[in-house]
Formats: structure tokens, C-alpha cells, sequence
């Protein structure tokens, strides 16, 4: 597991994440809002990211993902 970079611009709400191998990814507000609806189950913000990215959800494990979830609340 590595420590993500998730960052939330307040005016836009865009939210980036950053892995440490400066893979990234950029959620619109209506994925942010489809992650935070998920209630912290991992397959469904998985599966959230999944349709932005695919191999980027792919690489992320269970402590990436309650990493998203609880930046995200």
C-alpha cells in the first residue's frame, strides 16, 4: 500500500488522486459524489473508478481504497 496524494479543489470539486509512481487520476464532482455515496465498500468505489480508469482501479488495493473513502467522507 502506498500513501495516495488525494486532493479536493473546494471551488471545483475535482478531486485528483496521485499514487506514488505519479500514476494519476481526476475525478468530476459527479464521480466524487459516486464515491462518497458508496459508503466505504470497496468493490463499489472500485468499480466507481473503474469506469474513469480502468487499469488505474486495477492497481489500487484495499488500504488505497479506505485511503479514497475516508479523504472522500
Amino acid at each position: 500500500m502506498s500513501d495516495l496524494n488525494i486532493q479536493l479543489c473546494p471551488e471545483t470539486g475535482i478531486c485528483s488522486i496521485i499514487k506514488d509512481n505519479g500514476k494519476k487520476i481526476d475525478l468530476m464532482p459527479f464521480e466524487v459524489k459516486q464515491i462518497k455515496e458508496a459508503d466505504g465498500s470497496q468493490d463499489a468505489i472500485k468499480q466507481a473508478i473503474a469506469e474513469i480508469d480502468p487499469d488505474f482501479a486495477k492497481e489500487l488495493d484495499s488500504g488505497e481504497i479506505n485511503q479514497i473513502s475516508e479523504k472522500l467522507k
